[in-house]
């Protein structure tokens, strides 16, 4: 009976089957007749990702063995679930039960993998205590936790006194040293190493990729007496990282039979380089097309821009998941069309698919462009609970809605609850502050973040300085520039160059904004050229506002903008043959004007106006209602003068 359940176990494809026959032992009491068998169910309800079911038919036995422990425990581990791993090994020592070899092995990854020294130490000494340690196979897994936790002098002490040394333990050592910046040392191991296999040669291969030295790298892998695709796809990504699409191609032309990954790293690495096309051709050319090959290139046409042809690949898909969904959905938010992003989560919503952390980050961004705080605090609340509320990145994310949404308050209380804040939290709450005119909190924030020890990078600074633009503050803003510079030794991008332009052409310091532009290392863009433009309008200096003008026509000849700007002062200084020339220009260079929008959530639906746009179900109320205002509106004063009584007219 159990031989033949055994087979038949081994021969389910889906979860559904397995739920069915797991439905019929219940029924027949025979799911617990049999310790092999509840094994082989909790590793196949994991192989599946359904660690759910798993651990609801591991807490229905009795009185389970190390082996059901270490079975519950592995599959936490390979679906990335470490913590649930550490929590039931916790409960296994306290419930008295041995652990086995193979138990503390996935403990410890689990620990390597979510960096958590302290109870990686703890469990090491656990270990001596009880002779576990003495094992070879928790001796090789100590060996990848230490190196992964950073630790590599403790990793060789523990490697040189080891009685037995097989070649997992040489790999942990060559690839950890590698992994480490010590490629060195890991050439002297693999030197030294008495019997090498591919891992060898393909981790000493991985740590001279890591350290920048591709052609080591290269020359290793063309001596190897045996390669296998692990090792051809080592060498593909380094040359995917290193820009050359060349090598790249020779490589995977001379692999024997690519599996699925290489085609992956082919597609991947051609979105990489902007070449969609070569992307595309290789995506075709794929004999078996994963549900991450289909994900890989919807993503590279979302990254490109091509929101339509990526939202055609997406419906295609003959499977979807959770990456392709989450792809999708942050894409429309990235490429500006957050209504299509919400649209689509309803879609996802009828699914049933549990989302991580990836896709409600996107959910949120499209919120937060569209306005619409109560939809992102529902899901999160939804999804996550109270415990969205201990996750830095969902908390960060929300700070960020929060503030572009005009609820400064509700971003500034959000922060305050943060127990252990890092750069992107205090960059995110400096950014919110500076773009609400709260100048002098933003300034005392970006002061705060530096007394933690936290160092400020080129976001934070940006922040800052934007803070001193808003607040008109010109001598804080040129310290803070200095400091960055010469203290941080972080060179400017042309977006602080642009921030300092503003600062100190708002304060009439035109010429100085000029020649910080001039000195500046990198071709000034748009923004800096339009900062300068902005500034002599408000000062009125028609000489600057040609040269910063000119340089703006090269770079976007087709932006309405910088014309009707030279216009007004052209205008302002009575100089009507540059009006006229501006009008001119703009009919030669036939410069159309972008027609506006907005958008309004009521009752949870989205929506939009644009300029001329009559599509809307209500317009003629809407119209009614606007014209109504109108007349109301009629014997106000307006701002430059216009006399009382004189009509405001909407088109």
């Amino acid at each position: 009976m159990n031989r033949s359940l055994v087979q038949l176990l081994d021969k389910i494809q889906c979860l559904k089957s397995l739920k069915s026959l797991n439905a019929l032992l219940i029924i027949d009491g025979s799911i617990c007749s049999s310790d092999i068998i509840l094994n082989k169910l909790i590793r196949i309800y994991s192989r599946f990702g359904a660690t759910d079911d798993a651990r609801k038919l591991f807490d229905g036995i009795p009185d389970p063995n190390p082996f059901l422990w270490t079975a519950l425990i592995h599959g936490y581990v390979e679906n990335r679930q470490y913590l649930e791993a550490f929590h039931l090994f916790r409960r296994m020592l306290m419930d008295s039960v041995a652990p086995l070899n193979f138990t503390v092995a996935s403990v410890l990854k689990a620990l390597a993998r979510e960096g958590r020294v302290e109870n990686g130490e703890a469990l090491c000494g656990f270990l001596w205590k009880t002779g576990l340690g003495l094992d070879l196979v928790v001796q090789n897994a100590l060996l990848d936790a230490f190196m992964r936790f950073g630790k590599v002098d403790t990793a060789r002490r523990l490697f040189d006194e080891m009685d037995e040394k097989d070649t997992v333990s040489w790999n942990s050592m060559i690839a950890g040293f590698g992994n480490n910046g010590r490629i060195d040392i890991a050439r002297e191991l693999f030197d030294a190493m008495p019997e090498k296999n591919v891992i060898s040669w393909t981790s000493l291969i991985s740590g001279y990729i890591k350290d920048g030295k591709m052609l080591e790298a290269s020359g290793l892998f063309h001596r190897m007496p045996k390669r296998d695709a692990a090792s051809f796809n080592v060498v593909i990504s380094g040359y995917i990282d290193a820009g050359d699409m060349v090598a790249v191609r020779k490589i995977f032309d001379s692999m024997p039979v690519p599996d699925s990954g290489s085609w992956n790293l082919m597609v991947s690495g051609f979105c990489r380089a902007g070449n969609i096309d070569a992307a595309k051709e290789f995506f075709e050319k794929m004999p078996n097309r994963t549900v991450a090959s289909w994900s890989i290139m919807i993503d590279g046409y979302m990254k490109a821009g091509d929101v339509d042809t990526a939202r055609s690949l997406f419906d295609q898909m003959p499977q979807k998941n959770l990456v392709s969904w989450s792809i999708m959905i942050e894409g429309y938010a990235r490429n500006g069309k957050p209504g299509e992003a919400l649209k689509l989560y309803a879609q996802f919503k009828e699914k049933g698919i549990k989302p991580d952390e990836t896709f409600i980050l996107g959910v949120i961004s499209a919120c937060s462009q569209l306005g619409i705080i109560s939809k992102a605090e529902s899901m999160v609340l939804e999804f996550l609970g109270p415990s969205a509320f201990s996750n830095l990145q969902i908390v960060t994310s929300l700070i960020d809605m929060y503030a572009k949404c005009g609820s400064v308050e509700k971003a500034r209380q959000l922060f305050s609850m943060v127990h252990k804040k890092d750069l992107l939290c205090y960059t995110t709450m400096i950014q919110a502050l500076a773009n609400h005119g709260l100048c002098r909190e933003a300034i005392s924030m970006f002061d705060e973040m530096v007394k933690a020890k936290i160092a400020p990078d080129g976001v934070s600074f940006l922040g800052v300085l934007t803070a001193c633009n808003h607040g008109g503050l010109v001598d804080e803003g040129r310290e803070y520039f200095k400091q960055m510079k010469d203290e941080c030794r972080i060179q400017p991008s042309g977006k602080h160059y642009a921030c300092i332009v503003d600062l100190l052409g708002r304060a009439g310091l035109l010429q100085e904004a000029y020649d910080m532009i001039c000195s500046m290392p990198m071709v000034p863009h748009a923004v800096v050229w339009g900062a300068l433009l902005a500034a002599c309008r408000v000062c009125g200096n028609v000489e600057l506002a040609e040269i910063a003008a000119a340089e703006l026509f090269k770079i976007e000849p087709e932006n309405s903008g910088n014309y009707i700007l030279l216009s007004n002062i052209y205008a302002a200084k009575g100089r009507w043959d540059g009006v006229a020339k501006m009008r001119t220009m703009i009919k030669e260079h036939r410069v159309k004007k972008s027609r506006g929008s907005s958008w309004i959530e009521l009752g949870g639906r989205i929506h939009e106006f644009v300029m001329g746009d009559t599509s809307h179900v209500d317009t003629e109320g809407l119209c009614t209602i606007l014209a109504l205002l109108g007349n109301d509106m009629k014997f106000l004063w307006d701002t430059d003068g216009i006399k009382k009584g004189e009509f405001f007219s909407f088109s």
